[in-house]
């Protein structure tokens, strides 16, 4: 029962994120066309994923160790339950609000003509290079989540 649970909330993570990555974020950025608009949207729609994402993997370690425990099998799989929720700990925690105030800082940068704001020499490459590491974080995350799915359709 508990495998199937965890098939289930790992189903539904890796869901979330590919549509949310593959699907919404690419239509907001096609569909409204002032950057700082979309760029609020998706800020706003994934600083709330980020606290569904800690509880969803937090949960997942819960019941990752209760298979261990039951089973003495599952080592692998909580290995990777724990590198899951740690990267959603990292957006939790630093990255999302990091690219918040980046992108205020870049706002009021753009309203003033300015590309160096508040010691930093160009505001929109240092969005660009924080940006960049979210979406590879979710690219290892959903590698993570295909993985966890692999093993836990075999049980």
């Amino acid at each position: 029962m508990t495998k199937k649970l965890i098939l289930i909330l790992v189903s539904i993570w890796w869901g979330w994120t590919a549509i949310i990555d593959f699907a919404v974020v690419p239509t907001v950025f096609r569909v409204i066309h002032d950057f700082f608009n979309a760029g609020e949207l998706g800020i706003a729609l994934f600083s709330k994923l980020n606290t569904l994402e800690v509880l969803v993997s937090s949960l997942l370690i819960v019941l990752s160790l209760y298979t261990l425990k039951q089973s003495g099998h599952g080592k692998l799989q909580l290995a990777l339950v724990i590198c899951a929720w740690a990267i959603a700990m990292i957006y939790f925690s630093y990255l999302t609000p990091k690219l918040v105030g980046l992108t205020e800082l870049w706002k009021e940068a753009d309203l003033k003509n300015l590309v160096s704001i508040a010691g930093i020499s160009d505001i929109q490459q240092e969005h660009q290079f924080y940006h960049r590491i979210y979406v590879g974080m979710d690219s290892v995350k959903l590698l993570i989540l295909t993985t966890l799915l692999a093993i836990n359709a075999k049980a």
